[in-house]
């Protein structure tokens, strides 16, 4: 039992640089793509951005807090 030589094609794929128009899928159609993603996962973001949200607005009260200390 030799080993048998196996014939590969090869392939290759190539795009103009003068066509405009390779990546226009990608756009089509971003609002419903974001609102379909906020909407199958907002749990999650809801999770990620109210402890963020809420980090950020105590800081912000604490130093307006500090700021006006000395006034009163």
């Amino acid at each position: 039992m030799g080993k048998v030589p196996v014939r590969l094609k090869e392939v290759a794929y190539t795009i103009s640089p003068y066509h405009q128009h390779v990546m226009t899928g990608l756009w089509k159609d971003i609002p419903y793509k974001l609102s379909k993603k906020f909407h199958e996962n907002w749990v999650s973001a809801f999770t990620l951005v109210v402890p963020i949200v809420g980090t950020y607005m105590y800081a912000e009260n604490y130093r307006e807090q500090e700021k006006l200390h000395h006034r009163y």
